[in-house]
Parts: structure tokens; sequence; C-alpha cells
């Protein structure tokens, strides 16, 4: 157990001091502050029905858990079992104060991974400035406003990975996208930018 241990302490902690690195310096967006994104699955109740990113069940549990928080509490989960371990602790003790040590840092490492977020949202990145930019659609967009997907988009010189919604139809990943509108400090909305340039050249009309 001692090399299994061992292993998620290595591992993890390396991923983990890389984020924190990536998330100080600003790059690539919001690191670890948003939940996995799942394709929609099928809530069992006949093939062709599906459960979507926007409703419940296992879908809307999964999509809770961040990138960053696996990442701790395999980190820690491996410190707390060497810990264990060098105490003389039995393999079912290591495992159980493995899991209470996992569990504990990635609470406390979520709110110190959010503390860092907001301070750079507060900072002189503000997303008004995107309104105009071109972007393309990173993660599906749902039409009508149904739903938040994310698009890379260039804000004061910086590509950013960004929430996005849309009240026309469904933009797909790779689609070009103009943005329209902030509606908050990490959304924006969008449209396709082939509905944008006809929308501008008859209105010039």
């Amino acid at each position: 157990m001692n090399t299994f241990f061992l292993f998620c302490a290595i591992v993890g902690g390396t991923i983990l001091t890389l984020q924190l690195l990536l998330t100080l310096l600003g790059v690539g967006g919001d690191l670890g502050g948003e939940g996995l994104d799942l394709p929609d699955l099928p809530d069992g109740d006949s093939p062709e029905s599906t459960v979507g990113h926007d409703a419940g069940g296992f879908s809307d549990i999964a999509r809770r858990i961040t990138f960053q928080g696996v990442v701790s509490f395999i980190t820690f989960f491996g410190v707390g079992g060497l810990a264990a371990q060098g105490s003389g602790v039995s393999t079912l003790g290591s495992l159980a104060s493995a899991s209470v040590l996992g569990t504990l840092a990635t609470a406390v490492l979520a709110f110190a991974f959010a503390g860092v977020r907001k301070l750079q949202g507060s900072g002189s990145l503000s997303m008004a400035n995107a309104v105009g930019s071109v972007g393309r659609v990173y993660l599906k967009v749902p039409g009508d406003n149904s739903g938040v997907g994310k698009v890379f988009v260039t804000v004061q010189g910086r590509s950013e990975e960004v929430r996005a919604v849309t009240s026309g139809p469904e933009l797909r990943p790779g689609e070009a996208v103009v943005v329209v509108h902030a509606v908050d400090d990490r959304t924006l909305e969008v449209v396709s930018q082939s509905a944008y340039v006809a929308k501008t050249v008859s209105l010039a009309d």
C-alpha cells in the first residue's frame, strides 16, 4: 500500500502544483472552477431520451466534481495514507485516514482556488471588453438560452475560456461566434458569426 499511496501523492501533487501556478498566472481561464462537462446521458425511460446538462441525477452531480477537486483528493489521499502507514496503522485504518484527509483537504483547497479566481475576476480583466470580438465554440452552447456552453475568445489581448449562452440556435464545437453582450463577469452572450454578419448586412441595406 505504501507504493500506492506514494504514487497518488507524487502524481496528484505534481498536477496540483502546476494547476496552482497556471491559475496564479491567469493561464487557461477558469482552471478547476467548473464541473466536469459530460455528454448527455440516457435517463433509462427510452432509447431516445437523455439527461441533459441542466437536468438532475447522476449527470448533474458529476458535473459538480471539478478537476481540481479530484486532483486535490488524490494528492492528500496519498499523503494521509503514507502518514498513517508510517505510524503503524493497519491497511484498513490507513485507507480510512487517507479518505478523511483527502476529503478535508479538497474542501479547503476549493475555497483557496475560489479565492484566487475571485481576485482574478476583480482585476483589470473586463468581460465587457470582449463585446464585438470573434471567438470559437469549445463546448456546445444550447440554443434559446436553455443552457451554458464554453467559448474561446480574446479579452484584452488574452485568450480566455469563457462560459457562454445564446438566444439563437444551438452552437456546435468549432463554430465561429461573435460576442454581443457580457451577461456577467464570467458569462458572455454569443451568436453565430454567419448570423451576425447577415444581420449586419441587412441593417446596412
